[in-house]
């Protein structure tokens, strides 16, 4: 079990996206990171506290083993310029949150100082969300969370909740107590992770944190510091007064004094702010668990069992709240709710429901098109939705290879998007990934890309709506077979191309008939499979790409190569669509010698079967069968 970690399981397959950190206190925790990475100072306990002036302390109800970096701790927090700037603003943002967690982990019973905890990892702020993906104000990572139940869905993540992260981390932090029998071990497991602790352990043979600390390749540095971090966080909040951050010196926030009421539609809370004159960044922050800024619709808290959302405001606006309700459901009348669908793009959702995809993406909080995977409900205006089968004026180029149906089976085609996943694709089509492999001829180790389109083989009476998934039928679809003639050319009319074919004249190089057709000797090496050192011999059969414009003076191109054996008639060109009385070689060109024909013939032979489009029989990808 980790509280930092890997990736959720059910992440999009594409580039690793997940929500920006956000660090308020940003700049206090580097001064932080520069005094920890530059502390070297020996973590061996003593008996008594080093400094006379400590043996005064009121001390925590955490334990307290004094030890050269303990002191180090107390010394940067109290005398410190960096340190005492943090400790201050910490302190001052406790005096919110503190009465109230110390009253949760009492009623765990387990220490109430572990109250800075909360401290040291998010400074008292419920919004913190660090760079790996820990978030709230204990700083939970979603797997461990969501074993301590705090639930995690695409509008509510509970690890931002002030009160219900604080009841699981008590427990976490009790399970850890009683696994490994020491507060030190408890702390370090919750920095370090449960599994690299008890590898420690079992190294090393020692259950003593401090032994630990000690052994050169014992703990990391991070948990070795960690430990006496809290303890001294802890006694320094113990005597305020002592350290001067007492009521003179740090004016705390007021503590928080809510009341909860229950919103069973989405409405915003920037409009709640509005309606009961209330701080916005106030509403935020108590009510951090509403990830997108709003409440959730109904529809998607009946699949949760809950008919409302709890909101919470200020205690003293409770007799504002009818009025306010009132205004704000005025406000949000002509907004209803939808359901995405497996392959549902934003931009298409937007255009059926007469938003732009930037609207509808502020309306909903969302921040990248991964979010939104299929069964989430999002609000819309209520406006009346376009055809589900809307397209655009041009049908995508679907080029793939070519599969055998059986009887009753039919060709459907799903375009990737952000929020597809090889499970979730499967899993819509309720068919293995490795089909969805062989059928499109990918590399099961390489990421899909948005924008793919892949065919699938479904049973004839395939029901899209019913199975939740959007997909495009042949008729939608440009279908070509991938690598073939009609695939270059369908791809190259959509950049108003045309694939057409030139003899070379004597002296032609890559190089200068490139110039004469807008493309690199680059271009023409990979476009027709040369080598870049590749001499033209006069009248060889060049593939060159034009605009229409261009066409004049071009032959008919042959076949792609690896598609079926060029004719005779396209070996050697054709005159028809040249200018009258000029052919196509040019007034000064001479014909190939007969015996340099078998020798290109031969070449264009080998590079036929080198480069193949994808079909049945030429496909070939890294852990592919032959199933079919």
């Amino acid at each position: 079990m980790r509280v930092r970690g890997d990736r959720p399981e059910r992440a999009s397959i594409h580039a690793a996206w997940s929500p920006p950190a956000f660090e308020p206190d940003a700049d206090d925790r580097a001064a932080l990171a520069t005094f920890e990475a530059a502390r070297t100072a020996s973590t061996t306990i003593v008996e008594v506290a080093p400094e006379p002036w400590m043996k005064a302390l009121t001390l925590p109800d955490l334990p307290v083993r004094w030890n050269r970096g303990l002191v180090d701790y107390l010394e940067y927090f109290t005398r410190d310029d960096r340190g005492r700037t943090m400790m201050r603003a910490w302190l001052r943002r406790a005096g919110r949150y503190e009465a109230r967690l110390r009253k949760i982990l009492r009623g765990h019973a387990v220490p109430e100082d572990l109250v800075w905890v909360v401290m040291a990892e998010s400074g008292f702020n419920p919004r913190v969300r660090s760079a790996v993906g820990a978030a709230g104000p204990w700083q939970f990572m979603e797997g461990t969370g969501g074993v301590y139940g705090l639930d995690k869905s695409f509008w509510i993540d509970e690890r931002f909740d002030i009160e219900r992260s604080s009841h699981a981390a008590a427990t976490y932090l009790e399970d850890l107590r009683v696994r490994f029998g020491s507060w030190e071990l408890a702390l370090a497991a919750y920095n370090a992770g449960y599994g690299l602790v008890m590898t420690a352990i079992e190294r090393h043979n020692t259950n003593n944190f401090w032994a630990l600390a000690e052994i050169e390749s014992g703990l990391p540095h991070a948990t070795v510091n960690y430990v006496p971090k809290i303890v001294a966080a802890a006694i320094v909040a113990r005597n305020r007064e002592h350290f001067g951050f007492g009521p003179d010196a740090v004016e705390p926030l007021p503590a928080a004094d809510w009341a909860e009421i229950e919103v069973s539609r989405s409405v915003t809370l920037a409009s709640v702010a509005k309606a009961l004159d209330v701080e916005l960044e106030l509403l935020q922050e108590w009510n951090a668990q509403l990830v997108r800024g709003r409440t959730p619709p109904a529809s998607a808290l009946r699949g949760q069992g809950q008919r409302a959302t709890k909101l919470r405001i200020p205690k003293d606006k409770l007799a504002s709240v009818p009025k306010a309700l009132a205004q704000v459901e005025r406000e949000h009348e002509g907004e209803r709710t939808i359901v995405a669908r497996e392959g549902e793009r934003l931009e298409s959702i937007a255009r059926a429901h007469g938003l732009s995809e930037k609207e509808l993406r502020k309306k909903n909080g969302i921040l990248d098109a991964a979010e939104v995977t299929a069964g989430v409900v999002l609000v819309v205006p209520a406006t009346a939705a376009m055809a589900d089968d809307e397209r655009a004026a041009t049908r995508p180029l679907a080029a793939v290879p070519a599969v055998t149906l059986g009887k009753d089976e039919r060709l459907v085609f799903f375009e990737v998007t952000r929020a597809s996943s090889p499970r979730s694709i499967a899993q819509a089509f309720a068919t293995r990934w490795e089909r969805v492999v062989q059928w499109n001829d990918l590399d099961p180790l390489a990421r899909l890309q948005p924008g793919q389109l892949l065919q699938l083989v479904v049973p004839a009476d395939f029901d899209a709506r019913a199975r939740g998934v959007v997909v495009l039928e042949r008729d939608d679809v440009e279908h070509v077979t991938r690598g073939s003639r009609e695939h270059i050319e369908a791809e190259l009319a959509r950049r108003g191309k045309l694939r057409r074919a030139v003899k070379a004249r004597k002296g032609d190089t890559l190089e200068s008939l490139g110039r004469r057709h807008g493309l690199s000797s680059g271009d023409l090496a990979r476009i027709n499979g040369y080598p870049r050192d590749h001499s033209l011999t006069v009248g060889e059969l060049v593939v060159v790409y034009v605009d229409e414009d261009g066409r004049r003076g071009t032959l008919e191109a042959p076949p792609p190569r690896g598609a079926e054996p060029p004719t005779l008639a396209e070996r050697e060109g054709t005159e028809a669509e040249q200018p009258s009385g000029r052919s196509a070689r040019g007034e000064n060109d001479t014909r190939a010698t007969d015996d340099a024909a078998p020798a290109r013939r031969r070449e264009r032979g080998r590079r036929s079967r080198r480069h193949s489009p994808s079909t049945p029989q030429t496909s070939r990808v890294p852990g592919r069968d032959d199933e079919r």
